[in-house]
């Protein structure tokens, strides 16, 4: 008998080599005995990349796509850096309302494990289940603190298990739309802080679940991050994520893994096996060639006297472009 999981992704085209490899990935990670249903929630994504992501479907995985209206949204805040679809993981409750529980993960990440163990765990007393960032008394912390957060940690909206049947009931989206209105000019990380505001019984998840890029392909006691973790995570809990972890999160580096001239090998495999590797590579060649001129985009970036170009020379240093 197949363990049926719903999964979520949320993204649009620009997005699409990253979400690629987050589907590629968990579908290459499932048992024997999981089937994952994939919902793609999404307002633009071209029929070409459609056809792509539907390709990867197989006895193990079925791809289902769905349009949002980005109407709902008009109301809440966004940037370039958070658009509208961040905000998609906060309607799952209705829009897979089919389902009591459902898993929702960011697509800067690659699957390292089966999410069996995740989904059958006891939901039942929770509106969801999330990974603890930080303590909500922390001073060294990179998340914006509320006083209206109520409970001991906050958490990282990345990888979200909804109790659906739960989130109904306590009418968890009206709060989160509400939260949104409510502090639209406070938010920073939008989702995030929208979730934390919003959920006040959140089963806390293993580390192994988010282990973050710094932490996993580094000395992690020299990271920025370990300054929070180390006060939610003892040292033998974060090794053992280390050691077995289920999710990879790309999330904290400068430069995304995908943007990178040299991303990690794990990830570089899932990159060659993908559709839109020529268009990495083209992509990666300009950066080798541009990083040639690294001593002019630095001193531009330091002397030019606006503001706008003085970001896109430091990303062009970066080459996070």
């Amino acid at each position: 008998m197949k363990n049926e999981i719903p999964v979520v992704f949320c993204f649009d085209d620009n997005f699409r080599l990253p979400a690629w490899i987050a589907v590629k990935s968990l579908i290459a990670c499932a048992e024997r005995v999981t089937f994952y249903h994939i919902f793609i929630l999404y307002s633009r994504l071209s029929e070409e990349n459609q056809k792509l992501f539907a390709d990867l479907q197989t006895d193990r995985a079925k791809i289902t796509f769905i349009k949002i209206d980005n109407n709902r949204f008009n109301q809440a805040p966004k940037s370039p850096a958070w658009p509208y679809e961040v905000y998609y993981r906060l309607i799952i409750p209705e829009v897979l309302s089919q389902y009591d529980k459902v898993v929702y993960s960011d697509v800067d990440v690659m699957f390292k494990g089966d999410l069996s163990h995740l989904f059958n765990q006891d939901y039942s007393n929770y509106q969801i289940g999330a990974v603890a960032a930080e303590r909500t008394d922390e001073l060294n912390g990179i998340h914006q603190h509320y006083e209206e957060y109520t409970g001991d940690f906050i958490f990282f909206s990345g990888l979200i298990v909804f109790n659906n049947k739960k989130c109904r009931e306590d009418n968890i989206v009206n709060k989160f739309f509400a939260n949104m209105h409510k502090h639209k000019n406070r938010l920073k990380m939008f989702d995030l802080e929208v979730m934390n505001l919003s959920c006040d019984k959140i089963k806390p998840l293993g580390f192994e679940y988010c282990v973050l890029e710094n932490v996993y392909y580094g000395k992690y006691q020299a990271t920025a991050e370990y300054k929070f973790l180390r006060n939610v995570y003892s040292d033998a809990e974060i090794d053992a994520a280390i050691e077995s972890p289920v999710i990879v999160h790309y999330a904290g580096a400068i430069v995304k893994m995908w943007k990178k001239i040299k991303p990690a090998p794990d990830y570089y495999d899932y990159i060659r096996q993908s559709p839109y590797f020529f268009e990495y590579q083209k992509s990666r060649k300009k950066k080798i060639f541009l990083s040639l001129f690294n001593p002019l985009w630095y001193l531009l970036s330091r002397i030019t006297p606006v503001k706008a170009y003085r970001k896109k020379f430091r990303n062009i240093l970066r080459g996070n472009f």
